[in-house]
């Protein structure tokens, strides 16, 4: 997701009410914490130098860093793969328009 969509979709949230609590309960957040996430993302949708240093430092515990790494490596394969798939489609795409247009033409030529 990129910073731009971070962005809208957290002002989207805060603007209304109800939006903003589903947010807070499906994130087991009260409403304060839920609204206070929410701004900071709309000014830093991405994550800081500063997160990034804290997660691999020796204060963190393990865990959290297994779950940021495992994270960006998750995006990365689900991108990589979705690319694939683009790319497979898109060839296979081509491919069956250049055959119905060769035996189109072929059956034209034989009447």
């Amino acid at each position: 997701m990129e910073a731009s969509e971070v962005a809208e979709k957290a002002k989207m949230i805060l603007s209304q009410n109800e939006y903003l609590v589903e947010f807070a309960k499906k994130n087991g957040m009260n409403l304060d914490i839920a609204k206070a996430l929410l701004e900071r993302l709309m000014r830093e949708p991405v994550v800081t130098e500063s997160v990034e240093k804290f997660v691999f430092s020796d204060e963190s515990p393990p865990e959290l860093k297994s779950y940021y790494s495992g994270e960006e490596k998750g995006y990365s394969r689900g991108h990589e793969a979705g690319f694939a798939k683009g790319t497979a489609v898109g060839v296979l795409g081509t491919v069956l328009a250049v055959g119905v247009a060769i035996g189109g033409a072929f059956f034209k030529s034989r009447a």
